[in-house]
C-alpha cells in the first residue's frame, strides 16, 4: 500500500466513524512520517479544538523524538481516559498504520463529559445509607466512608493500578474527584495524597491547574 493509498483509507474511515457517532466523536489522522507529528485530517474538531496542519497532540504535546515514535508505532493505544484542558472528558484510542515510507495514526476521541456527570448524578440519587430491614432489626452496618467510596469509584473509571500510574493518570483521577466536589470533604487532600503516594503539595498543584484551566 502506497502512502497516498494509506491516507485515503484512513481518511474514509475517519469520515465514516465521525458521521456514525456524531459531533461528540472526533476523528483525526496524524502523520509521523518525517519524525514529527502533524495532523493531516480531522473531523468534529470541536472536541479538542485542533486543526489540520497543527502539531498538537491530545494533551497539547507534540511527539518529536523519532525513536519514541518508532516505538509506539507498533502498539495501538486503546480506550484511554483523558481530561482535556478545555474541561472535557473523553475516551481516546489511536491505531497505527505503517509502511516503507510512512507512519500514520488514526485517533478516535469520544467525549463523555455529560455521561460522566450523569453517572455521578445517578450514583448520588441511588446511594443509600443502609438497608431498612436491617436497620429495623437492629443489624446496622457501619456507614461507608465517603472519602474511600468516592475515591474507589473514580479509580475504577481510570482503570489503572496506582502503582502503574503516570503523572497524567494521577491528574485525570484528581480531575474526576474535583468534578464530584470531592475536595470539599474534610481531609480529602491528604487522603488522596496518601493513596497516590505523592505529597499534599502535588495534589494542591493539580487542583490549582484545574482551577486555572476552568
Amino acid at each position: 500500500m502506497t502512502k497516498s493509498e494509506a491516507f485515503l483509507l484512513l481518511d474514509r474511515m475517519a469520515q465514516g466513524i465521525a458521521l456514525i457517532f456524531g459531533e461528540n466523536c472526533e476523528t483525526i489522522i496524524h502523520d509521523f512520517s518525517d519524525g514529527t507529528m502533524t495532523n493531516v485530517a480531522i473531523y468534529n474538531n470541536s472536541v479538542s479544538g485542533r486543526t489540520v496542519g497543527s502539531q498538537c497532540g491530545i494533551l497539547d504535546d507534540s511527539l518529536v523524538d523519532t525513536s519514541q515514535i518508532q516505538k509506539i508505532g507498533t502498539n495501538d493505544i486503546i480506550n484511554q481516559l483523558v481530561h482535556l484542558k478545555n474541561g472535557r472528558t473523553i475516551k481516546s484510542s489511536t491505531f497505527f498504520l505503517t509502511g516503507e515510507d510512512y507512519i500514520y495514526a488514526l485517533g478516535i476521541n469520544y467525549e463523555i463529559t455529560v455521561l460522566t456527570q450523569m453517572e455521578h448524578f445517578l450514583s448520588s440519587v441511588t446511594s443509600c445509607s443502609g438497608d431498612l430491614f436491617g436497620t429495623m432489626s437492629g443489624n446496622k452496618e457501619p456507614a461507608a466512608n465517603p472519602l474511600e467510596q468516592l475515591f474507589a469509584q473514580a479509580l475504577s473509571q481510570i482503570a489503572i493500578p496506582v502503582s502503574d500510574m503516570k503523572k497524567q493518570d494521577r491528574f485525570s483521577l484528581v480531575s474526576l474527584l474535583k468534578e464530584q466536589d470531592y475536595f470539599q470533604l474534610q481531609k480529602s487532600v491528604p487522603y488522596v495524597a496518601k493513596k497516590l503516594n505523592v505529597s499534599t503539595y502535588t495534589i494542591y498543584k493539580y487542583i490549582k491547574e484545574l482551577d486555572s484551566d476552568g
